[in-house]
């Protein structure tokens, strides 16, 4: 990354004074007048297939009022292409911004609401730079130019329509609009551009804690770009609140845990060298087989067991659903206001306008027997669809059973260990690390995986708007990516318990014995498990392929007479898919902290650290290491909302299952209720574990009572009737409360914008005070 000095030291090696007269000013034209509103790149060679499209094309820009100019490459990469210069005239301007329904910047409210002062002079000082009359941002004129391309015409054939098309078909190499100007501020400037205040005020380590200039960010990159930075600050803002609260929960557990802490001490400091059975494997009715080890070998274990499953588990359990819910619903109203700021429910966008990659043909449509009128499209590509989801589908299960089939030959061979006294449960821990990281980095390659097919998904379901084809993609990338991960964490939380509440025989008609997670309840399984999932995949490997150094202005390859269009050349493109991609890591990252968060609350901390410096890395990326993004301006982006409130629903559920499953929460409470648990670890075990002696051995499983025979034992003892009774309604009134809580939310912040004043229009002079 270069630092802002570096920048500035640059400048007295390459500036815009450099460069011939020709390039001078970025997005001008050799006559300092017309500015490139768009850059084509095609190759200078004769093709007898492509020229014919090649030439029809440009032709019929020309036809359209757009003007062109071309310019041979200068790199000796770039010696056989050609860079065409479009540029759109004012008054061909106008009539394709009302056709497009992209309007000037003159109306816009976010100047007249916008609360910080400095934020207020940057978006005056930024178009004063625009062309008059009309005052379209550069961003808008480029948008508009794309837009137009891509319903151009390049040959006769039905299909023959669109710049996306030539370039799937390779006759033009690229298109992309071009930055307004270098990043930095060369010492013979004399104005300042959007992407120079970004730079200073916004990207970069340096600006972690700085407010965003969201409408900045809005005016130089669109609203989609804008509204995925205002998400990404609000969603950090509140992984701060949940860190304070993670803090506060290991805090407690460590110095206000007494019980427990007590217990942890003679387990691993025990005065004589105690064995105890570990855990008991039911041969038969009769005979009964017994791992014995060391108790100081179990202080490891037990102590983790006690830091992510003790009293306040259940609150902070609690706490990271409310939280979730809070902040999603928050951001329904914030980002109904944003969208009511930057008038995106007020522009029609581009709503209608059909793509010209849809494919429809009147002849073979479906028609009505009756009047004749095409009622339904062509549906064959539901069954290429379905057959994507399956296999998608059967690979995750797949996956899944291979590492639970690793997972269970590791227990095997640790029960085989385990008869021999010198051997530690805590080789569990090692087993379940290394097979999560491998599960994490083969999670990687399927995503990667999933993000190809659900591009062909969208590709085939042949959408007629692109409003519809940016949904689609979103939505196919999330439910693509959830499965997997939720499955084999749910795992871990589940257990078996969900399933089977004991394990084990009958003994005198009243006990019988668990074996499901030993001496400890199964949290620090799913706690491990959630731990390195989160970290290693929607963490540390989430950005392995984005962080590039190369800029339009640090090319080692750069002289002096290389043109800015040519530098940008290399740069990649921000599209659809990477911004889809964006959203969805995050958004995945909400549902696994909702769903499995209160297993590991240190986790939380560790991912808001990344984020911050993540959301300004990304803010680097935008405004130097990717080309100036040519997003339409349309509503697809409200589909997270509805991936959102799914989430939260699914995270509910899994949530509080997981809880049930893998705490002892409600069995602790039960049996305190009926006996406390005392202070020394003979009182600990005789509460919540069975015992009896096999020679001079004392063995503990958990047990429950089966069937009270005795009628005090009935009163002190926990049968698996009322455990189970009590587990099934403390999910089932919980799921109620907290969707309840959640409709709540909603409609506490749902803002009706539409019905909001539109303020009057300053004057010139005022703004400018």
């Amino acid at each position: 990354m270069m630092t802002k000095e570096a920048a500035d030291g640059a400048t007295s090696d390459f500036n815009e004074s450099t460069l011939p007269p020709k390039t001078k000013t970025a997005r001008t034209f050799r006559d300092g007048v017309r500015k490139i509103d768009l850059i084509l790149v095609m190759k200078d060679e004769e093709n007898i297939v492509a020229d014919p499209m090649k030439n029809s094309f440009l032709t019929n820009i020309v036809k359209m009022g757009l003007e062109i100019e071309f310019e041979h490459g200068v790199l000796p990469n770039n010696k056989k292409l050609l860079f065409f210069k479009v540029h759109c005239p004012n008054d061909v301007l106008n009539n394709l911004g009302n056709a497009f329904g992209v309007n000037y910047v003159e109306i816009a409210r976010a100047e007249h609401i916008m609360t910080s002062r400095k934020e207020h002079n940057w978006i005056n000082l930024i178009r004063k730079e625009y062309a008059q009359p009309l005052q379209y941002s550069s961003l808008d004129r480029s948008l508009i130019v794309y837009m137009a391309l891509l319903n151009v015409r390049f040959g006769d054939r039905q299909n023959y329509i669109g710049l996306e098309r030539l370039i799937k078909r390779k006759v033009v190499i690229d298109a992309y609009a071009l930055h307004d100007g270098p990043y930095y501020i060369p010492q013979d400037s004399t104005s300042i551009n959007a992407r120079q205040i970004l730079f200073y005020n916004w990207v970069g380590i340096t600006n972690i804690f700085t407010r965003q200039p969201l409408n900045v960010v809005h005016e130089y990159f669109g609203p989609k770009v804008a509204l995925y930075f205002a998400y990404y600050g609000l969603y950090n803002l509140f992984l701060t609140i949940a860190s304070i609260a993670a803090l506060m929960t290991l805090f407690l557990a460590v110095f206000l845990n007494e019980t427990y802490m007590n217990l942890r001490s003679p387990i691993c400091y025990p005065t004589a060298p105690q064995i105890i059975c570990f855990s008991c494997f039911n041969k038969t009715p009769t005979f009964v087989m017994c791992y014995v080890i060391k108790l100081f070998r179990f202080c490891n274990w037990y102590t983790i067991n006690i830091l992510v499953d003790n009293k306040y588990t259940t609150f902070f359990a609690t706490f990271i659903i409310l939280w979730g819910m809070f902040f999603t619903a928050y951001w329904f109203g914030r980002e109904k206001y944003l969208n009511w700021i930057w008038e995106t429910r007020n522009k029609d966008f581009n709503r209608k306008q059909i793509r010209p990659e849809y494919d429809f043909n009147q002849e073979t449509a479906r028609k009505s027997n009756k009047t004749g009128i095409v009622i339904a499209k062509n549906r064959d590509f539901k069954i290429k669809i379905l057959i994507c989801y399956i296999v998608v589908i059967l690979l995750a299960v797949f996956i899944f059973a291979i590492f639970l089939r690793l997972r269970k030959l590791q227990d095997k061979a640790y029960i085989k260990s385990m008869l021999m006294l010198n051997r530690s449960p805590e080789k569990i821990i090692p087993r379940l690390i290394y097979t999560m990281i491998g599960f994490s980095i083969v999670l990687s390659i399927v995503d990667f995986i999933h993000r190809k097919v659900a591009s062909y998904i969208v590709q085939m379901e042949n959408h007629k708007t692109y409003v519809s084809y940016s949904r689609s993609l979103a939505k196919h990338l999330y439910m693509l990516c959830l499965p997997l991960p939720m499955i084999v964490l749910g795992y871990y939380g589940f257990h078996s318990a969900i399933f089977d509440m004991w394990r084990g025989y009958e003994k005198d008609n009243r006990y019988l014995l668990d074996d499901m997670c030993v001496m400890t309840s199964c949290l620090f399984e799913l706690s491990f498990a959630f731990l390195i999932v989160l970290l290693l995949r929607y963490v540390i490997l989430r950005k392995l392929s984005l962080y590039s150094s190369v800029t339009d202005y640090n090319q080692r390859a750069i002289v002096e007479n290389v043109p800015c269009w040519e530098r940008e050349f290399v740069l990649p493109r921000f599209n659809e898919n990477i911004l889809a991609s964006k959203m969805t890591i995050l958004v995945m990252q909400l549902t696994l902290i909702m769903s499995f968060g209160f297993a590991c609350p240190p986790a939380i901390v560790i991912v808001l650290v990344f984020n911050i410096y993540d959301m300004r890395r990304d803010a680097e990326l935008c405004t130097l290491h990717y080309r100036r993004p040519l997003l339409l301006k349309n509503n697809s982006f409200d589909v997270w909302t509805e991936i959102l409130k799914l989430m939260v629903y699914i995270a509910i559920v899994v949530n509080v299952v997981s809880f049930v499953c893998s705490t002892d929460t409600i069995e602790t409470f039960l049996r305190e209720q009926r006996k406390s648990t005392g202070n020394t670890l003979k009182q600990f075990f005789q509460q919540f574990f069975f015992e009896y002696t096999i020679g001079m051995v004392t063995c503990y499983a958990r047990a429950y009572t089966h069937k009270a025979m005795d009628t005090d034992i009935g009163k002190e003892e926990l049968t698996v009737d009322e455990l189970r009774t009590c587990q099934y309604m403390y999910i089932y009134f919980f799921e109620i409360i907290m969707a309840a809580i959640y409709l709540i939310m909603q409609y506490i912040f749902s803002i009706d914008v539409d019905e909001k004043k539109i303020p009057k229009k300053q004057g010139r002079g005022n703004n400018d005070e």
